[in-house]
């Protein structure tokens, strides 16, 4: 959705507010621009899943979450990820609504909801190298905040468990 890059660029220019969430949420009625986002997101998920069981009846379908992508305690990452503090809480606030949205229309859909998100606390970006398994925002490097190995690892072993639990 692009968000995280804008915040990244403006977390470089204003340190301790919200440049990001000032951007996409109204001041005058609270209407968050993300949340429509999000919603209008699910709509189209929604649609895809029917579709999908409509073409594939006998398909097991499986929704994979995010993973968490910044850090639980609202703490920002400095030069790893360039995200003004107040933007911190915001934008991972955005991640819960996100995967709480692919959650509910999984299972209004009757398909199977993964959770990477909860594996990846306190691997986030942010965390020491040898921690983390999202890599951060160092440079123009395809793989800037996306998992490195070992998230890719633990994406799988949160797949192949709800595998196992869901049948």
């Amino acid at each position: 959705m692009g968000v995280a890059y804008q915040a990244q660029g403006s977390g470089r220019h204003i340190s301790e507010d919200a440049p990001c969430e000032r951007q996409y949420v109204s001041i005058t009625d609270g209407t968050d621009k993300v949340r429509g986002k999000i919603e209008q997101t699910g709509e189209k998920l929604s649609a895809t899943l029917k579709e999908v069981a409509r073409r594939a009846p006998q398909a097991e379908i499986y929704v994979v979450g995010y993973p968490a992508i910044l850090p639980s305690d609202g703490t920002e990452c400095g030069r790893e990820l360039p995200i003004a503090p107040g933007d911190v809480t915001y934008l991972r606030e955005k991640e819960e609504q996100l995967n709480a949205m692919l959650k509910q229309r999984a299972e209004a859909a009757g398909t199977h909801y993964v959770d990477t998100y909860t594996p990846f606390e306190g691997h986030d970006a942010c965390a020491d190298a040898g921690t983390r398994w999202i890599e951060p925002l160092l440079d123009d490097d395809a793989a800037a905040v996306h998992p490195n190995g070992r998230g890719e690892r633990a994406m799988a072993d949160a797949v192949v468990h709800t595998l196992a639990t869901s049948k």
